[in-house]
């Protein structure tokens, strides 16, 4: 009776862990141009994990259930998948800081234009150079 519970258990846990597998290889996909193909967006998530192939990335994508998914390979999908949560959350914070700027460029252009005009005009123009 035990033995059969270990059995039930390791499958839930396997199946568990494919869940998940699934769930952040779509998370690294994330959203692809409009009209995207899943091929193309299997192909993207590919790239990123080198050491899979495409059909292991494609099997675990769909679940499949005859495919395990082994610790090492959880924690890499972990690891990209939290790596990329923080590059998008250290863009957004980048754009949100420019459109500050930009606002508090305007309210001071506005407030009193022929002294802060030339001011502004040149850290544009910095800004321009730096990109």
């Amino acid at each position: 009776m035990s033995e059969i519970r270990d059995k039930a258990s390791l499958a839930m846990t396997s199946e568990l862990a494919l869940q998940e597998a699934s769930t952040l290889i779509r998370e690294l996909a994330g959203r692809g141009p409009a009209g995207e193909s899943v091929k193309s967006a299997l192909r993207r998530v590919g790239r990123q994990l080198k050491d899979w192939s495409p059909s292991r990335v494609r099997d675990v994508w769909y679940q499949d259930c005859r495919v395990s998914i082994r610790g090492e390979e959880l924690e890499q999908l972990r690891a990209l998948t939290k790596r990329r949560a923080q590059d998008k959350a250290d863009t957004d914070a980048l754009a949100e800081l420019r459109a500050r700027i930009s606002r508090l460029e305007a309210l001071l252009e506005g407030s009193d234009p022929s002294f802060h005009g030339p001011h502004l005009s040149a850290l544009g123009e910095i800004r321009r150079k730096m990109g």
